[in-house]
């Protein structure tokens, strides 16, 4: 009778294995310490174990990373500690060697004949392919949407990055970006932990330009580097991964650049698995960074074609306005001088003839505004620049409008030293000076000073033109320069003018490469600061 109890106990032992082994999920048994006491075949393989028996007495901290483990720990101590099951969770599973899984998992206690708990028991179920194909899909989508989403193209590879994140270990990546016209690679976004971004550069022998010439994605380790380096196929500069994965980006068979991800410390970080998702992925990334370089060309078309428009509409308003009401006053008054039946004194004569001067003084300076404009704004205005006299130049100016200054008491004071050269285009930079030292003089009381002072800094002449005026607002400083808004106010004799000479010496300035900066403060006074090289760069 006892031997076929045994009989029965061992067959049933022999059924349970059998059924336990035939099941594909993971399945197993711990003790109260969460050590490992029996497991079955697929658990074994799971875990990277040739047999069952090879796992029993081990626990999760032998296979798993510290704080996956320390979490699993935590949760079988809260089941035997209150006997309540885990049922139905998603688990993220960290390797040792940083892989990671997902599971469905759930856990119950183990409970002897006499109820009581005697460990735990579980079975999980791999999802990993089915988290990752979901993941794929989220990635993709927050990449296409950033097409139409990122307010700019570094944006737009800020969001790439990120969504490449939540697929793959990512913290070292760049994308490059190959330009056919002028034959140069540069890397308009770079995250590494070590090296700064490459300047601009002609295609070498870099790993870039290798993933470029072999036309397909790659994934090589430190040795595979080194081999490629003595092979000359490479010429790696900057401080070498331990793993590298790099892939083109095709559009229409066309090769656009390259995006890279590596890692500095694990040379597992990447496998084929990661490279093959990379693949599936670029495709998808540079489609849309195609579009949305596409649709940034768009849109600077539009707005150039706006400010055309602008440009077009001020023209014809300036004209329409600015040069038509003061030819009137010419004809009133010159009608005053040719009609023999008005009977006018001299002096009369005399300011009729002086008024009709100013008139036409001030149109024929509007006139050669508008025609020195018209021709930057169609790209004909000539610039030649050379090296010519600061001192001079302002001189010069000054010595022109001392006349109107004059009549203000204006004090205009050259404090340039003598021997200062510029490298600019002489027109133009006497246009500007002559511009904004005229400005100074319109909106300055009088006895009033204006200065012109110069400095060099960083192979410039920084140039300030300053007067103690009336001074402006932050809200008109802000309008000054802008075409469509800018209005021009009277001076403090009465003095009109359309503003477009400031909007035509910013331009200008901005064609020497320099950059222009308006300090005002309301009755206090205003400053114009700019810059003009002194030599060629």
């Amino acid at each position: 009778m006892k031997n076929n109890k045994v009989t029965d106990l061992a067959y049933e032992q022999h059924l349970l294995n059998n059924f336990i082994d035939s099941i594909p999920d993971n399945i197993y048994f711990k003790d109260l310490q969460s050590r490992f006491i029996k497991i079955n075949k697929a658990t074994a393989q799971k875990l990277g174990f040739e047999k069952p028996e090879d796992l029993i007495g081990k626990t999760d901290f032998d296979i798993f990373d510290k704080e996956n483990a320390a979490d699993a720990y935590k949760d079988e101590q809260e089941i035997i500690k209150t006997g309540k099951s885990i049922i139905g969770i998603e688990k993220k599973e960290i390797w040792k060697d940083g892989r990671i899984t997902w599971a469905t998992s759930h856990k119950m206690p183990t409970i002897d004949e006499n109820g009581k708990i005697i460990g735990t028991f579980g079975f999980t179920r791999d999802i990993t392919a089915r988290k990752k194909a979901e993941s794929v899909r989220e990635a993709l989508f927050r990449i296409s949407e950033a097409a139409y989403t990122a307010s700019d193209m570094n944006t737009l590879y800020r969001q790439i990055h990120e969504a490449i994140s939540t697929l793959m270990p990512a913290k070292n990546i760049y994308i490059a970006v190959y330009n056919e016209k002028t034959d140069l690679i540069s890397w308009p976004y770079f995250v590494d932990e070590f090296d700064d971004m490459p300047p601009e550069r002609k295609p070498k022998r870099g790993m870039t330009e290798y993933i470029m010439r072999i036309g397909h994605a790659v994934l090589i380790d430190e040795n595979k580097i080194n081999e490629l380096n003595n092979a000359g196929e490479l010429n790696v500069t900057g401080t070498q991964p331990k793993i590298w994965l790099g892939a083109p980006l095709i559009v229409d068979g066309k090769i656009l650049g390259v995006i890279v991800i590596q890692d500095y410390r694990n040379e597992k970080a990447f496998s084929e698995d990661e490279k093959d998702l990379l693949i599936f992925i670029t495709e998808q990334i540079a489609q849309v960074i195609e579009r949305k370089k596409n649709s940034d060309a768009i849109k600077q078309y539009a707005d150039e074609l706006k400010q055309l428009n602008d440009t077009k509409d001020k023209f014809f308003s300036i004209i329409a306005h600015d040069l038509r009401s003061p030819f009137t006053s010419l004809l009133g008054l010159s009608e005053f001088l040719v009609n023999p039946e008005e009977e006018l004194t001299e002096d009369e004569k005399n300011n009729f003839i002086r008024e009709i001067h100013i008139l036409i003084k001030n149109e024929y300076e509007l006139l050669k505004n508008l025609l020195e404009w018209a021709s930057m704004q169609l790209g004909k205005a000539e610039f030649i620049p050379f090296n010519i006299n600061l001192f001079d130049i302002v001189e010069n100016k000054i010595a022109l409008l001392s006349v109107h200054a004059r009549k203000k008491n204006i004090s205009l004071i050259n404090e340039v030293q003598k021997d200062s050269f510029v490298l600019a285009d002489p027109n133009m930079l006497g246009s500007i000076i002559q511009n904004f030292i005229n400005n100074a003089i319109k909106f300055t009381n009088l006895n009033g000073e204006i200065h012109i002072s110069s400095v060099i800094q960083n192979e410039s002449a920084i140039i300030t033109i300053e007067d103690n005026g009336i001074g402006m607002n932050k809200e008109k400083v802000e309008k000054i320069f802008n075409l469509e808004s800018a209005k021009s106010s009277k001076g403090t004799a009465g003095e009109t003018g359309t503003g477009l000479g400031l909007i035509l010496s910013k331009e200008m300035i901005e064609k020497h490469g320099g950059k222009l900066q308006l300090l005002s403060e309301l009755n206090v006074g205003t400053k114009v600061i700019f810059n003009i090289p002194i030599q060629k760069i």
